[in-house]
């Protein structure tokens, strides 16, 4: 048993890699991994939570923080929970099962704060309580598994694994994928090796079988599968797919998207069935087609849109400008309040679910523009006097030209909804600099559960 590290062991012995402390867990990192210090230093510890004394061993030590590994935990946390999934040890997908629900909810709440003072440079973060949204498992709306070697060198299709993420392990129970989700996994695994349909290797480049996405609708129920191959086989393929329909009468189309061997897209084609399935949110029905992006939880998507809608406030005398609008989720919900709303989306696919989406609705009011917003912004924000502004970036955030040109010539209310609190801070700097915009209300949402990711609901207003 190592003693506990102090300042004078520290001047003495030199924290080194493979050594062992025992450490006091003082915070929880935006990652899911505690925190302790020892004069200054930070000791990042995977699997360790605030509250604890554990033992851990010290796995990297670099410029100014090391990271290490929980090999016992001495006093527990009254928020430490048994992990439920078989595969938490070794998953490289849920890292906070370890953790009790609302103690999540409450510790990515205060990441967001943490990062927004910090990078953002907000002295005063106007935070509001974590929004949790239904259950915390069974909840995604779309996985994506992988095709692959094991450390046997066995072909599965799996999740990568937590250390050595070039390598995949076969999946029995992903606990946070809703049912057929785990049916269906099983059935091409199976199926794939009993007809002879080899899994791609990127190194000797060869094979067939990549990925498989499924989508997996709450409301509706329908079940959507995209494959992404290499090449060819198209008959092998297509008679799998016909063979899965049969098998699972809630999956209501194959998709194929063949790539090159420089992984790069050549062909989308149907195997079977049709490219879209149809989720219901709150009385919407809505057409999401297979590459087009979905909020992942299945639970929380009809709170997440009431919170970002409500938040923005669409006047029925305004006009609104809809960023990253998708299939048209928020889109609705906005046409009903405003005047008018105008959805700028870059993906053909999504850009086309989204005028079909507004059509169904029975809203006229609904002008979708098949851009890149860093293209078409400029151009909307000289067009007229826009009521407000709501944008769902992808995780990479806006473009900085896009911030940019929202700082300077934005209307007076923005929504920024996020999916990352680190490029979320880096855009607030940008929008709220100067005095340009004031940051209203942060609320973070918990629809990411036994991860440590976070999305984020932000009301600005301008103060110039």
């Amino acid at each position: 048993m190592p003693e506990p590290a102090s300042g004078t062991d520290r001047a003495a012995r030199p924290l080194e890699a493979g050594s062992e402390r025992i450490l006091e867990i003082t915070d929880l990192a935006f990652g899911g991994r505690g925190v302790a210090r020892l004069d200054g230093f930070v000791i990042f510890v995977a699997g360790a939570l605030p509250g604890e004394s554990v033992r851990a061993r010290v796995e990297r030590v670099r410029a100014g923080f090391a990271e290490a590994s929980c090999l016992q935990v001495l006093r527990p946390s009254p928020d430490r929970v048994e992990p439920r999934c078989p595969h938490y040890a070794i998953c490289g997908g849920c890292d906070l099962q370890h953790l009790a629900e609302a103690a999540q909810a409450r510790a990515k709440g205060e990441q967001v704060r943490a990062l927004l003072q910090r990078l953002a440079g907000l002295r005063e973060v106007p935070l509001h309580e974590t929004l949790r949204a239904g259950e915390a498992w069974s909840y995604r709306f779309r996985m994506e598994f992988d095709w692959g070697r094991d450390e046997a060198g066995k072909t599965v299709l799996g999740l990568h694994r937590r250390a050595r993420p070039g390598v995949l392990f076969a999946v029995e129970q992903c606990q946070v994928l809703p049912e057929p989700g785990n049916e269906l996994i099983a059935f091409l695994a199976r199926e794939a090796q009993a007809r002879g349909l080899a899994a791609w290797d990127g190194r000797l480049r060869h094979g067939l079988l990549r990925r498989a996405a499924m989508q997996l609708a709450r409301g509706s129920g329908e079940v959507l599968l995209t494959l992404e191959t290499a090449r060819g086989h198209t008959g092998p393929l297509q008679a799998l797919a016909r063979d899965l329909l049969r098998r699972f009468p809630r999956c209501v189309g194959v998709v194929r998207r063949e790539l090159d061997k420089a992984g790069h897209l050549v062909e989308e084609s149907i195997l079977a069935g049709r490219d879209h399935l149809f989720e219901e949110v709150e009385g919407d029905r809505l057409a999401v087609s297979a590459g087009s992006f979905f909020q992942p939880n299945r639970h929380g998507v009809g709170p997440l849109r009431r919170l970002a809608v409500g938040a923005l406030g669409p006047r029925p005398e305004e006009s609104i400008l809809e960023l990253y609008a998708g299939v048209g989720l928020f889109t609705l919900e906005l046409a009903r309040r405003a005047r008018e709303v105008t959805a700028v989306e870059g993906s053909r696919a999504a850009a086309f679910a989204a005028r079909s989406n507004a059509a169904r609705a029975g809203l006229g009011n609904v002008t979708v523009v098949r851009r890149e917003v860093s293209a078409a912004l400029p151009g909307l924000l000289l067009e007229r006097a826009w009521g407000g502004v709501l944008l769902d970036p992808p995780r990479a955030g806006l473009p900085a030209e896009s911030a940019r040109a929202l700082a300077e010539a934005g209307p007076g209310r923005l929504v920024y909804v996020s999916c990352d609190p680190a490029t979320l801070s880096r855009d607030l700097k940008i929008l709220a600099g100067a005095g340009r915009y004031g940051v209203d209300a942060v609320t973070p949402c918990d629809l990411f559960p036994q991860t440590h990711h976070v999305e984020c609901v932000v009301s600005l207003s301008r103060r110039g």
